[in-house]
């Protein structure tokens, strides 16, 4: 889309997100894309956070409730498309980054990001369904492509009852593509506390095991 920047992460892994930002994108978004956004917004910049990480390990980037991603209402995210992960049902309203990497995709609408772990993992974080339709409304992004960032360091803000205001839902997606370059990725979410039967996860907690080949 118009003013995203993906040029670091392959082919196949741009075209799912665009496909992603595409069936948002209905009423008429690419008319008010001409408008001009901030990278950033006017937010101001949250503290970092700090927790223990490991190799291969993908992290929970934001406190909620964790969810398949076949429970998701989206058929591009419940499919697999764009690789495999979990959702989070957000109770707080920023985005850590769940591993040591560098930023590889930003958008301009700021509700989604895409980093490249240390390890080389390609991770991709989704704010909301239908929320590229908010024009960046509700949305801060604290860092740019090609930026060097620590686990815990803040890349989103956003606002959940704005989004919810807009009639979409504020889950968010945390997801590992480009399956053929691992050996394994093991989903290790998981929490003492339940809520409605699923995980109640909190900032820094392990999602995702992944070797590669």
């Amino acid at each position: 889309m118009p003013g995203n920047t993906y040029e670091t992460f392959p082919a196949n892994y741009t075209r799912a997100i665009c496909a992603l930002d595409t069936l948002e994108a209905s009423m008429g978004l690419l008319d008010s894309l001409k408008s001009t956004f901030t990278s950033t917004g006017e937010a101001s910049v949250p503290p970092a956070a700090s927790f223990a990480t490991r190799e291969g390990v993908i992290y929970a980037p934001v406190n909620g409730v964790l969810v398949n991603l076949d429970e998701i209402p989206d058929e591009t995210i419940a499919s697999g498309m764009l690789g495999q992960g979990y959702g989070i049902e957000p109770i707080t309203d920023t985005i850590y980054a769940p591993a040591n990497g560098r930023i590889g995709a930003t958008t301009v609408t700021n509700h989604s990001i895409g980093m490249i772990t240390e390890d080389g993992l390609r991770v991709f974080i989704h704010v909301g369904l239908g929320t590229v339709q908010m024009n960046g409304k509700g949305f801060a992004r604290f860092v740019e492509m090609g930026d060097t960032v620590k686990a815990g360091q803040p890349l989103i803000s956003f606002d959940r009852d704005a989004i919810k205001a807009a009639g979409h839902e504020d889950i968010v997606t945390v997801i590992i593509s480009e399956l053929d370059r691992l050996k394994s990725i093991d989903h290790v979410g998981e929490s003492g506390t339940l809520i409605g039967g699923n995980p109640l996860v909190k900032l820094g907690d392990p999602l995702l095991v992944a070797k590669t080949k």
